[in-house]
């Protein structure tokens, strides 16, 4: 059985309110389960169904009517808990609306903090108490159409960059970058890119039209929660006109195997998965103020200068960060991680697709490593 009749066979047990089988039916496809998204929160709810059953109250299934309408749900509620617990949210009459319309009940909304929160007593304390009063603060200088980099050819300009094919995964993206602090004179625009070929692809078209000197790739599912996030790339750049291209996560030397994640990786990051958010904490040396990487993870890119992508090699979704590191690297830029005190980004990844992850593991072997690193 293939995914998709696996989400068939699930849609029709919720629509024949067949619920104590949705769990032991994906249990016992528990490889396909775990392999997709969607599947694998259903089964994780299943234990908010049981405690709902057990209490007499309203069960989750019974107020929704598909697998795909289970996780708009849940995202929702993933997405307001989230800006709860970075301080991102404007207000808590539009999240208490949806409790009360959808009909959330306690043992999701812990279920739903248990997986998707970091800092769990303030998110409970601010649902209880209400949110504690924020001091204003700068919003960025972003255009009403997102998606036009509107020509500023300012060097005090940075261009946030998302590669989407989620636009509610894109826009919860750009909610964050509209929560920070934007130092006085730099501007900010955001770009989006839809159908995009590949990702070099929709990078490189992107690059092009945006006149920035400061520009951030970010996949659509990176969440900025460092509030002063532009000043502190800016400082870096600034200082040290030599580093190129800063990550948050990477590798001092890529291995021989070209798998990032063979050797020990560097940086910090929240990086949530589907029932868990933890956080992947590996400091440099807290007398460095950076550390030099030969490869950085994809999730956030931030470079002040214009270094053309290979699409003419990568052409799926994996390896454009591996090889965009050491392209800086040949041209004689630092790419570095910096000493952070805490993580910059929370990383909302789930599952990762590796379909074509072989393939273009082979194209970055051949042209970087197997004797032709940083050539």
């Amino acid at each position: 059985m293939d995914t998709q009749e696996l989400k068939k066979q699930v849609n029709e047990l919720i629509g024949n309110q067949k619920y104590d089988e949705i769990e032991p039916l994906l249990f016992s496809y528990r490889k396909k389960t775990k392999s997709d998204n969607d599947l694998a929160v259903t089964y994780y709810l299943c234990a908010v169904y049981k405690q709902e059953k057990a209490a007499g109250q309203p069960v989750i299934f019974s107020k929704i009517s598909s697998v795909e309408e289970l996780m708009e749900r849940y995202t929702v509620l993933k997405f307001y808990l989230r800006r709860i617990d970075f301080d991102v949210a404007d207000g808590l009459e539009e999240f208490q609306r949806f409790l009360i319309e959808a009909q959330v009940s306690p043992y999701e909304l812990l279920r739903d903090i248990d997986y998707c929160v970091v800092h769990k007593e303030k998110v409970l304390k601010a649902i209880e108490g209400g949110l504690p009063e924020k001091a204003e603060r700068a919003l960025p200088t972003v255009p009403e159409s997102v998606g036009t980099c509107a020509g500023a050819e300012s060097a005090e300009e940075m261009c946030f960059i998302i590669c989407t094919n989620n636009p509610v995964y894109a826009q919860e993206c750009i909610h964050y970058i509209n929560h920070l602090n934007v130092p006085e004179g730099i501007q900010t625009d955001i770009l989006t890119v839809e159908e995009a070929k590949s990702l070099t692809a929709g990078y490189n078209e992107a690059m092009k039209y945006s006149q920035a000197k400061y520009k951030v790739y970010l996949h659509h599912d990176t969440f900025i929660v460092n509030p002063d996030f532009i000043k502190d790339c800016v400082d870096i750049f600034k200082n040290n006109p030599q580093i190129g291209m800063i990550g948050n996560v990477g590798v001092g030397r890529m291995p021989a195997t070209g798998v990032m994640w063979d050797v020990d990786r560097y940086g910090m990051l929240y990086e949530q998965h589907v029932y868990e958010t933890e956080l992947l904490s590996n400091p440099i040396s807290p007398k460095l103020p950076y550390m030099e990487a030969e490869a950085i993870d994809g999730f956030i890119m931030i470079t002040q200068y214009d270094v053309p992508w290979r699409e003419d090699l990568f052409t799926k979704w994996d390896f454009y960060d591996c090889s965009q590191s050491m392209e800086f690297i040949r041209r004689g830029y630092k790419v570095i991680i910096p000493n952070m005190k805490e993580p910059w980004c929370v990383h909302d990844c789930g599952f990762v697709d590796l379909k074509n992850y072989d393939g273009e593991k082979a194209k970055f072997v051949a042209e970087y490593v197997s004797g032709g690193r940083c050539k």
